[in-house]
């Protein structure tokens, strides 16, 4: 099943985002998604929509968009930005240092997410993949 939401680009709309995120993924009919892959995803949204809002044209007045594709064990999920005003840039992992302030989201997405990578072209912005196993007691006679 497939979920989309547009965002304008303001800083509150990250919080907004995450709840969003976490509401449709928490009221999923069909099956039960786990609590630690959910707010693992919420997560990694937060991270995804923070970038598109600070380094991409999204937070210079425009919107980002988030799709969520479910599917019994496998959640992806998309985050559409309007590129980098100077030009498209793909999503990188930045060095980190221990005094950094900033730079880990995308680090933090590639530790948790399954797979990611930049959205295909012409589109901008970064997806990624959860995987859950399933509940073994769920097979316990």
């Amino acid at each position: 099943m497939k979920y989309e939401q547009r965002f304008p680009g303001w800083a509150d709309q990250i919080r907004k985002a995450r709840e969003w995120t976490e509401d449709v993924l928490s009221g999923h009919p069909g099956f039960a998604i786990p609590s630690d892959t959910i707010a693992s995803a919420v997560l990694l949204v937060s991270e995804a929509a923070t970038n598109a809002i600070r380094y991409t044209a999204s937070g210079r007045g425009g919107v980002f968009t988030v799709t969520l594709k479910v599917g019994p064990r496998r959640i992806t999920i998309e985050v559409d930005d309007e590129g980098c005003p100077a030009g498209g840039t793909l999503p990188f992992i930045r060095p980190i240092t221990p005094m950094a302030q900033h730079g880990r989201g995308m680090t933090l997405i590639d530790y948790i997410a399954d797979t990611w990578g930049p959205l295909p072209h012409p589109r901008t912005g970064v997806g990624f993949t959860l995987v859950w196993r399933p509940d073994r007691a769920a097979f316990v006679a």
